[in-house]
This record gives structure tokens, C-alpha cells and sequence, in this order.
């Protein structure tokens, strides 16, 4: 039971109150110190003149307030500043919206986390503070465990935040647990869902809504984690509690180590026989007692995440939340999966030797019994595949029966680094799978460098004549031109590898796909520095995601891999390009009124005078944008990068992402973008909420 609130209390709510005009700023007007009987937290991410997270903390009927301006980290060796702040009234955890410019904070505050949290070694939590160390555990949806405030002895009221080492603890380089579970809700961990099946067979696909699995033989199964306890049963509640306590000890004993004291993790249990490749048979004599084969569960959903059902979550969202739960283990694996190219992973699992594929559709919620968003793909047999050692087997990818006759690959294409064009075509080879899904069904063009970065260039939205017939096409109108003009559709890894042979640097798609043409997938903002120093640029950006965060949208991030920024808002297939455009345009128009010293909309280029062109033009049928992961034909070969708005930082320099720190990247912190596959947004109510916020 918390304290009551006493006088330094009522006197520490004063500099809130002295701070603010209540008649302008929405923010909630301080109320008598009130008695409470459970410890809550909330973190805002408050976008004012510098990007930066308030920690508050529930004490003595008040919120505690400390600024942490480079957020936060699992990392139990990395310190964090926080700033000790006035105390904010405890009407402010459920506060988020747009404060006034001119106003104290003024800017866009949204709920970052919430929850309950735990005072640890004291009683007191005012006393605490006054002493200079807190020390809690928090049980937010993004922040969880033990963590540290320690008073540095400065006299500005510096303190240093770090995480605590638990369970929860990683290193920085790892992708950190900040999981958006808006769309959860909360329960207790349940004793049993009944598994979800595919609900048809189905001959091999390719789709970028899809993902795609290794059908593994073996025992479907459960593993339940109540209370830091960790059981495996059968998916259907068979009688394997009976005997795994005596076959699976090394299965239990990783369970220990997960990220996570609640957990519900649907997999397949797997033993393997001499040539590692699953056997159901090895593993019924691992049941009975005759064979001491390594058992392993392979993971490849997550129902449910300490205080939250994730059912509701799509299937991409919940196999991320899964993989950051899961260290590395020996008995525990995820089972990752390949996305769109589906008919090549068939191929490929058909080669090894494995009985099927799952397809799954990456948006669907996770619905007990049959259901047709998943579909099983049986394979062929492929003689001699079964001798053959698994893991070299799937390491291998299948030969394409495509001829590509690969032409001087070792020219040089960028003089100053040496890299050539069979660098070129080695990263295309290499981030296909992660590329493919933003050119999926989209006209594309192609801008040819033949003899380099320093070579003469030409563009070409007509398919060359001496192109393969395997390489799909698409003939649309030009009312310019007179004529139909064929576009290339690279679907798929050869196409993408032809067009680099083609010496086609970058790649060029639509905004829409050839069969929803006048309905764009996105609105863009393309930030374009036009000769200012790129530091505007960054400005720029910052306000553009402020205020789309502040109109309720969800905007993605990442850079031109030239000299400017890209902003994606992807939005739902309702809207024609018209809409899209004007919607940039007002959002670009509001954002130069605020920075009319660094920003414009000029499309003439001599009247820019050196400020950040914010081009919406771009949102018209038929122009291109270069996609995530494209390199750019420039000095040190940068890629057009996805970035984490937290690394929108005034030292940030493109050319840091490039063909050879490309791929490092992406295996450490996964794909930043894919959202803009799936997050349909609706403009209309960001539209309502702009007119209110910014025009009224």
C-alpha cells in the first residue's frame, strides 16, 4: 500500500503547475496528490525540440519524472543518462497527444510502455530517491526486469539508468524487446489452445503476404512457461508430460533460460537420425527407451508473452516476438522461414529430401483447427535426397535451370573502393530474399551504368529485346510516348541478378503493383538535401515522423542511399494516387511553415537556395522510388538503409550503409521495413486528427 501524500509532495506538484498554461496545452492540469494502492510506471516518447523518453514512476500519489534522451537498452554495460525532471501528476500516464509549439515540451508525447512495476531493496520509494539509488522491476510490454537509478554527484540532477543482469538481459548488438503489443490483450497464460492446421494442400506459390516453413517430421507439441516453470505437452493434450521429464532433459533445462517467465510456444519436437535429418522414427524409439538421440523442439509461433495473448497478432509480428525470446540454445531453435519466394523453397526443401512446406499467410491471427491461412505444400521424392546431410543440403541453394550469361564481372564500377560488378551482383545474390518482397508485381525500370559510377548512364523502361522469355513483363500505356511500354517485374532472384548483370544499379519499381496500378501501396516523402548540409535533413525527417505519429499514424523510415531520406506511410489499397499526393502535400506544406529557413516545396531547383526539398510529387502512377536494400550508384556504393527513428541522430551519414555493411546489418537487426508490406493505414482519420492538431 502506498504512503499517503504529504506537503513536499503537494510542493513538488508546484513546478508543473508554474511550467504550464492549462488553457493551451492539453496535458492534464495538476490535481491533489492522491493515495494509491499499486506502484504503475509509464515511459512517453516525447518528440519536443530533441527526441527524447520520460520514465515515470508512480510515488506517493504523484509521478516521478526522469528524462532518459538516448532511451533505453538491455545491455547491462551500457549507461544511460537520466535526468531528474518535476514531478507530473498521475493523470499523466494515460495522457498522449500534441502539445502546442511555444509550449513547455511542445511537441507530440505518446505512450511508449506502461505498467506495474516493483520497488526492490526499500520500502520507501520517496526515501529512495532522496538517497540517490532506485532500484525496481518493471512489467511493461517492452520493459521488463530489474532495473537501476543511481544519482551520479553531479549537482544537476544527473542520474544513470542501466539494466539490471536477469533474464531479460542481452547485449546491445541483439535486437532489443521493444514489442508493440497495442494489439494484445491482456490474460493469464492458458493450460491449452488447441493447434491451428493448415486447412488445405495446396501446389507451390509465390506471394510476398506469404511466408514460408520446413514441414519437420516429428511430435507437435507445447511448450508452457507459467511462473518461470517450464512444461512440454502435446499439441492436443496427449500423455508426453509422462515421459519428457526423463527423455527431454535438456529440452527443459533451455526452457529455463528464455526470455520470459509466461510463455505458450507452439513447435514440433525433432530427433534426427545419422544423416541429421528429421526422423519420426528416431524419435518413437527416443520415447520408448531404445535410442538416446538428441531430442530438440523447434519453435515456430508464440500464442503468448508474459501478461498478454498474442493470438490477435499476425503471424510475422508473433515469429518476431519469438525470436528475440529465444537466446541461443542447442534444444531449443527457431524455426525461421523464407518470405514470397515460395516456389523456390519448395525446390529447394523438394532437393533435400523433406516430406513438405508450410505456407503461412504473414498477417493472419493465430485461429485454432484447420484454417486456410496456412497450406501444406507436399514435395516430391527426390532420389538419393535421404543420404545426403541435412544441414548441407538446405544450405545449398538449388541451381537455377535459368541461363544468365554473366558479362565482365570484373570491371571495376566504383574506382575509389575497387568493389566491381561481380560485387554488385554478389550483394544482389545475397539480400534477394529480403529485396524481392518490395518489387514483387511492381513495373519496374532500370537506370545501366555499363562502365561504372563515372560512366555515362541512361535509363530504360522498356525490357531490352535480347531478355529471356522467362523474365516477366508488363505492358502499360504511355500517353508520352504514344505506345505501350513493356516494364521488367522482377519477381523473383534470377530476374533481380539479371537486371545487375544488365548493369542496373539501382532498381527502380513503381509505387503501385501492374495489378492495382492507379492504387498505390504507400505515400512517400522524399527529402531531398538539394546542397544543404545534411543535419537539415535529419531535422526535416524528425518533424515529418513527429507529426504523422502525432495524426495516429505509424510512418517508416530509411535513406535514399543518395543524399536524402525516404518517409513511407503504407496505406490501405482504397486510395488513388491523387489522394495520396495531396495528403503529402498538406503534411510538406505544414512542416516548411514551421522550418521556412531550412525547408521548401519549390520544384525549381534555382529557387530552392540550398533548403531541404520535401518532393510529394513523387506520389503520381508511374514514377519510381528506389526500394529498401537497392544500392545506389555513388561514391562507396551506398543502400538505401531502413533505420529505427531513434537513429535519426545529426551524426547520422548515409554512405555508413553500404554493400559491405549491408548484409551484417541485416542479419543483426532484422528487416526494419517489412511493415511497409503489411501496415495498411487509413489516411482518412489522420487526415481528421491533421485538421484538428495543425489547422484549426
Amino acid at each position: 500500500m502506498a504512503k499517503p501524500p504529504n506537503k513536499s509532495t503537494d510542493k513538488s506538484i508546484n513546478a508543473y503547475k508554474e511550467k504550464r498554461d492549462f488553457d493551451r496545452t492539453p496535458e492534464p492540469a495538476p490535481e491533489a496528490p492522491a493515495d494509491t494502492s499499486f506502484a504503475s510506471f509509464v515511459v512517453h516518447r516525447h518528440e519536443a525540440r530533441r527526441l527524447h523518453y520520460d520514465l515515470r514512476l508512480e510515488m506517493e500519489g504523484v509521478l516521478k519524472s526522469w528524462a532518459v534522451p538516448r532511451g533505453f537498452t538491455y545491455d547491462p554495460t551500457v549507461k544511460k543518462l537520466a535526468v531528474r525532471t518535476e514531478d507530473h501528476p498521475l493523470a499523466y500516464t494515460e495522457f498522449h497527444g500534441v502539445i502546442p509549439k511555444g509550449e513547455y515540451g511542445g511537441g507530440t508525447m505518446t505512450i511508449w510502455d506502461s505498467g506495474r512495476y516493483e520497488l526492490l531493496k526499500a520500502e520507501d520509494g520517496p526515501e529512495a530517491v532522496e538517497a540517490g539509488k532506485v532500484e525496481i522491476r518493471l512489467r511493461g510490454a517492452k520493459l521488463r526486469g530489474e532495473w537501476h537509478l543511481v544519482k551520479t554527484k553531479s549537482e544537476k540532477q544527473e542520474w544513470i539508468l542501466f539494466k539490471a543482469r536477469d533474464r531479460y538481459a542481452r547485449d546491445e548488438a541483439e535486437k532489443q524487446p521493444f514489442f508493440d503489443l497495442a494489439r494484445a490483450s491482456e490474460a493469464p497464460v492458458p493450460e491449452r489452445i488447441a493447434p491451428m492446421t493448415a486447412g488445405e494442400a495446396s501446389k507451390a506459390f509465390s506471394d510476398p503476404a506469404w511466408l514460408y516453413e520446413v514441414e519437420f517430421a516429428g511430435e507437435r507439441a507445447v511448450l508452457r512457461i507459467a511462473s518461470e516453470k517450464a512444461t512440454i505437452v502435446g499439441a492436443n493434450g496427449g500423455p508426453l508430460g509422462d515421459v519428457l521429464p526423463n527423455v527431454l532433459p535438456n529440452v527443459l533445462d533451455d526452457a529455463e533460460r528464455l526470455r520470459c517467465e509466461h510463455a505458450y510456444i507452439d513447435g514440433v519436437l525433432v530427433a534426427t537420425d545419422k544423416n541429421q535429418r528429421p526422423s519420426r522414427a528416431e524419435l518413437d524409439r527416443c520415447f520408448r527407451g531404445e535410442s538416446k538421440a538428441p531430442v530438440v523442439f523447434y519453435a515456430f509461433d508464440i500464442l503468448h508473452y508474459e501478461e498478454w495473448d498474442l493470438r490477435a497478432l499476425p503471424l510475422l509480428e508473433r515469429k518476431e516476438i519469438l525470436r528475440t525470446v529465444l537466446p541461443k540454445l542447442h534444444h531449443i531453435l527457431f524455426v525461421d522461414h523464407v518470405a514470397a519466394r515460395g516456389e523456390e523453397f519448395c525446390g529447394l526443401t523438394e532437393a533435400a529430401g523433406l516430406p513438405a512446406v508450410i505456407a503461412k499467410k504473414a498477417s493472419s491471427p493465430y485461429a485454432s483447427g484447420p484454417s486456410g491461412d496456412w497450406r501444406r505444400i507436399a514435395t516430391a521424392d527426390a532420389k538419393g535426397a535421404s543420404d545426403k546431410d541435412l544441414v548441407e543440403a538446405m544450405s545449398t541453394r538449388k541451381p537455377s535451370t535459368r541461363k544468365i550469361k554473366f558479362t565482365n564481372l570484373d570491371k571495376i564500377f566504383w574506382p575509389e573502393e575497387g568493389y566491381t560488378k561481380g560485387d554488385l551482383i554478389r550483394y544482389y545474390e545475397q539480400v534477394a530474399e529480403t529485396l524481392l518482397p518490395y518489387l514483387h508485381e511492381r513495373p519496374c525500370h532500370m537506370l545501366r551504368y555499363p562502365d561504372g559510377i563515372h560512366g555515362k548512364a541512361f535509363y530504360q523502361k522498356d525490357a531490352p529485346d535480347h531478355v529471356p522469355d522467362w523474365v516477366e513483363t508488363e505492358s502499360i500505356s504511355s500517353s508520352s510516348k504514344g505506345e505501350a511500354i513493356r516494364y521488367i517485374v522482377c519477381n523473383d532472384r534470377d530476374t533481380l541478378v539479371l537486371m545487375a548483370n544488365l548493369a542496373s544499379i539501382d532498381i527502380h519499381p513503381w509505387f503501385s503493383r501492374r495489378n492495382s496500378q492507379n492504387t498505390p501501396d504507400w505515400a512517400v516523402f522524399d527529402l531531398d538535401p538539394d546542397g544543404s548540409p545534411f543535419p537539415d535533413v535529419v531535422k526535416i525527417a524528425r518533424t515529418v515522423g513527429k507529426v504523422l505519429r502525432g495524426i495516429g499514424l505509424r510512418p517508416y523510415l530509411k535513406t535514399s542511399g543518395a543524399t536524402g531520406l525516404h518517409i513511407y506511410v503504407p496505406v490501405k489499397p482504397s486510395y488513388t494516387y491523387e489522394h495520396t499526393r495531396r495528403f503529402c502535400e498538406a503534411i510538406a506544406i505544414h512542416i516548411v511553415k514551421e522550418h521556412k529557413d531550412i525547408a521548401t516545396v519549390e520544384r525549381v531547383v534555382s529557387r530552392r537556395r540550398g533548403k531541404v526539398y520535401i518532393d510529394y510529387l513523387q506520389n503520381r502512377k508511374g514514377q519510381t522510388i528506389v526500394p529498401a536494400y537497392s544500392v545506389r550508384p555513388r561514391p562507396k556504393a551506398p543502400v538505401s538503409a531502413p533505420l529505427d527513428w531513434d537513429e535519426l541522430d545529426l551524426d547520422l551519414e548515409p554512405t555508413m550503409f553500404n554493400i559491405k555493411t549491408m548484409l551484417p546489418r541485416l542479419k543483426k537487426i532484422g528487416d526494419l521495413f517489412q511493415g511497409t508490406l503489411r501496415d495498411q493505414q487509413d489516411l482518412l482519420p489522420a487526415i481528421e486528427a491533421f485538421q484538428k492538431h495543425y489547422l484549426e
